[in-house]
């Protein structure tokens, strides 16, 4: 599914959001805060907009871009040439412990197909103090903008996304922001795998959100 939407995948990106999609990243890739020689690993990696990122905004770094989707990893190497690609699931990362400095994943939780053991390889790869930054959508605050939301999230966005890549993807992504956890079951959930929440934020009335995250000294608990 995510394949078949792959060539289209930037595009509708920037459609969709009217092109706050490159705000919200850049805001997560600016509170890295990385040094000169860290390693990133850009977790379900797409078309590789966040590793570009890490890359022009910390140029000292290196990335590792990790997908399940070969089409989304073959895109993201045309994109950012220098990134070394993996095709691995979430759940099963080829990586010893305590391999990257930092990690990313952006509007890629939702599908992992078992968030719990996909949280738990993230605490085993980041080093003790790592860092992580988490994009993801959720359901507004209640009030007129939840009925919009649900509307073109429900209604509209199918449509037009259906239309321009003929993939079920864009029928799939209310379904997905339905099942996932509210923001503060989340955090907590997060919490019980050694990945303590720091800072959040939220954009266009919750329906958006930003997690800074650090890997405990202790690891998973």
């Amino acid at each position: 599914m995510v394949d078949g939407i792959a060539r289209r995948y930037d595009f509708l990106n920037r459609l969709l959001t009217l092109g706050m999609d490159r705000r919200w990243r850049r805001y997560a890739v600016d509170r890295l805060a990385l040094e000169p020689g860290d390693r990133v690993l850009d977790l379900a990696c797409g078309t590789g907009d966040v590793a570009a990122e890490v890359l022009r905004r910390w140029p000292g770094s290196s990335v590792v871009g990790a997908d399940p989707a070969a089409e989304m990893l073959r895109l993201a190497k045309v994109k950012v040439p220098t990134l070394e690609t993996i095709r691995c699931s979430a759940e099963k990362l080829p990586f010893p412990d305590a391999s990257f400095a930092a990690l990313t994943v952006a509007f890629g939780l939702r599908n992992f197909a078992d968030r719990g053991l996909g949280l738990a390889e993230i605490g085993r790869v980041l080093r003790p103090g790592g860092r992580l930054a988490v994009l993801e959508f959720a359901q507004p605050h209640r009030g007129p903008l939840q009925r919009f939301y649900r509307w073109y999230l429900g209604s509209a966005l199918p449509v037009i996304g259906g239309l321009l890549s003929r993939s079920a993807a864009y029928r799939y992504l209310p379904e997905s922001i339905d099942a996932f956890p509210v923001p503060d079951d989340l955090v907590a959930e997060m919490g019980r795998y050694g990945l303590a929440v720091t800072e959040r934020r939220s954009w266009l009335g919750g329906t958006v959100w930003y997690y800074r995250g650090l890997r405990s000294q202790a690891g998973q608990d």
